[in-house]
């Protein structure tokens, strides 16, 4: 019998949150479809892309939160 695995369960298999078992049985559908497989080829090309992303804010922004901080622990 071969289990059906889902965009989850590949999400999960590529951020490394699935048990042993699952890790086995993953790679083993992964080995024998090739659709599976480039299921995941694109999900990590996704996750490569989020990684690569960052967004910085302004220093105008950090310093008014800094402020606004320093102001709440004096009161």
């Amino acid at each position: 019998m071969t289990k059906t695995f889902t965009k989850n369960d590949l999400l999960r298999f590529l951020y490394d949150e699935v048990n042993e078992d699952e890790r086995l049985e993953m790679n083993e559908s992964l080995s024998a479809d090739i659709e599976l497989r480039t299921k995941l080829d694109e999900l990590t090309e996704a996750k490569s892309a989020l990684d690569a992303f960052s967004i910085k804010a302004p220093s105008e922004v950090v310093s008014r939160i800094l402020y606004a901080s320093k102001n709440l622990e004096s009161a």
